[in-house]
């Protein structure tokens, strides 16, 4: 039943309302997606304190292995979110969530490289809809001056501050139960957890402004007048045809802007990876002992302070209406926290070198996805732009973990492949503030109409 239209509320008044509404009915779901898509993917990292040993396998190995998890992502991706539109987020990414859950638990009963390889394929390809329909699907509730933030909040690494640490408890105290592994067990009891999100997600989310019925009439208008009717409604399902794909393959501004979401992807894989394995490696080279448990809990501890380093950015750039610097300059702090992570004499210093590691790729992970979002019209142009984005992106998430293991192997520790890191992020931050001044054809869909939109990635390209 439809509630009441109060068109005699002051305007401003119901958008603030419709916001307060949207943002709490969707964020904390999305929220809980967001983790539990990847604490199925970055466990591994976790598990690889004990299943490396366990199955015999080298570093370069568990790289491959990690990074294969990209090869079905790449593969399913853009017809996972022309699927979306067809289906409907509601029904799609539900069913993502369950699929993607049995993998995950699934991953328990691998016995070797080969099958670990197989189970990673699988998963990515379950996965592969998930990162570009969430971003799809908030930009049909939120205008794009509120994208960064709201990008943010849904996307904060909370698989790292409470996952970890669980992964870790559960790696340790699980041990030998039922004469199963630790990480055996590990993989199972996390993975349950994205089936029952999946069937909350099949019973909570709305698809668009249009069919929300917890919202009054006045409430949906607000919504749909601040994301623009072509982004909220007639539009959320269109047809996608061979020439809009064909479109961002000649559009240089976007394929800028694709690789240097690739390069901050080779920080971004190599953390979730590696980081445990970091961290229990620095405590080695330090002579600290840690346990699993002590281990997972120093990992989360590099989390926290990234997200308050992440909000913060995030709201400082929707604030002035800046993309470009902001993502720029977070991919910058990470270089520079990677190479004081190496160069550290201490324990304590390197973890700090970690900590801005960690906050600078944060930082600029939500802010990278508006610049091609808001280079790009609503409809067929975003979807399969994103789609596309992150595809070129997740060829760099393949590469990242192979040859940080690899370089691994050859020195003997990690700091060559951190360094390999570094380039990459100094590379992403010099290609964001190039990218702005690459010209974009005509055909590229942009939209004139999205003003906001537009006007953010102007003035950051201005600004640059």
């Amino acid at each position: 039943m439809t509630h009441r239209t109060d068109a005699s509320a002051p305007a401003e008044a119901v958008r603030r309302r419709a916001l307060r509404k949207v943002t709490w009915r969707l964020i904390p779901l999305v929220l809980l997606m967001y983790t539990a898509a990847f604490l199925d993917r970055v466990n591994m990292g976790t598990a690889a304190l004990t299943m490396n040993a366990d199955l015999g396998l080298s570093g370069s190995a568990f790289g491959f292995a990690t990074g294969i998890f990209s090869a079905g992502y790449i593969a399913l991706q853009i017809p996972s979110n022309l699927a979306l539109h067809r289906f409907g987020p509601r029904r799609w990414l539900a069913l993502l969530m369950i699929c993607w859950g049995f993998v995950a638990a699934c991953t328990a009963f691998v016995q070797g490289e080969g099958s670990l390889i197989t189970a990673r394929i699988f998963l990515g390809a379950a996965e592969s809809g998930f990162l570009p329909g969430m971003l799809l699907y908030l930009t049909f509730w939120f205008a794009p001056a509120r994208r960064g933030t709201v990008s943010m909040l849904a996307s904060l690494p909370l698989y790292g501050i409470i996952g970890t640490p669980l992964s870790a408890v559960i790696l340790q105290h699980t041990q030998g139960l039922w004469g199963l592994a630790g990480w055996r067990w590990m993989f199972v009891l996390e993975g349950i957890p994205s089936i029952a999100v999946g069937l909350m997600v099949l019973a909570w989310l709305t698809d668009d402004p249009a069919t929300a019925r917890w919202l009054t009439d006045a409430e949906r208008a607000a919504v749909q007048q601040d994301v623009g009717a072509a982004a909220s409604g007639q539009e959320q399902r269109p047809r996608i045809r061979l020439s809009d794909l064909t479109a961002r393959l000649r559009d240089a501004r976007l394929l800028t802007f694709a690789v240097a979401v690739g390069l901050l992807w080779v920080g971004f894989a190599a953390l979730t990876a590696f980081l445990p394995l970091i961290v229990a490696g620095f405590a080695d080279q330090y002579h600290a002992r840690l346990s699993l448990v002590q281990t997972g809990l120093l990992t989360a501890v590099v989390y926290v302070p990234a997200v308050v380093v992440a909000l913060l950015w995030a709201r400082s750039s929707d604030r002035r209406a800046e993309r470009v610097k902001h993502s720029a300059a977070g991919a910058l702090l990470a270089a520079v926290g990677t190479v004081i992570a190496i160069n550290g004499h201490d324990l304590a210093v390197t973890l700090l070198g970690t900590i801005l590691l960690a906050a600078g790729i944060y930082a600029s992970l939500s802010l990278m996805w508006q610049l091609p979002i808001g280079h790009l019209a609503p409809g067929a142009a975003t979807a399969v732009g994103v789609a596309f984005t992150t595809t070129l992106g997740n060829l760099a998430s393949f590469a990242s973990p192979y040859l940080v293991g690899w370089l691994r192997d050859t020195s003997g520790n990690y700091d060559s492949g951190l360094y390999f890191v570094a380039a990459a992020l100094l590379g992403c931050a010099v290609l964001t503030l190039v990218a702005t001044h690459v010209r974009a054809p005509r055909s590229s869909g942009r939209a004139t109409a999205a003003s906001v939109t537009t006007t953010v990635l102007d003035r950051s390209a201005g600004g640059a």
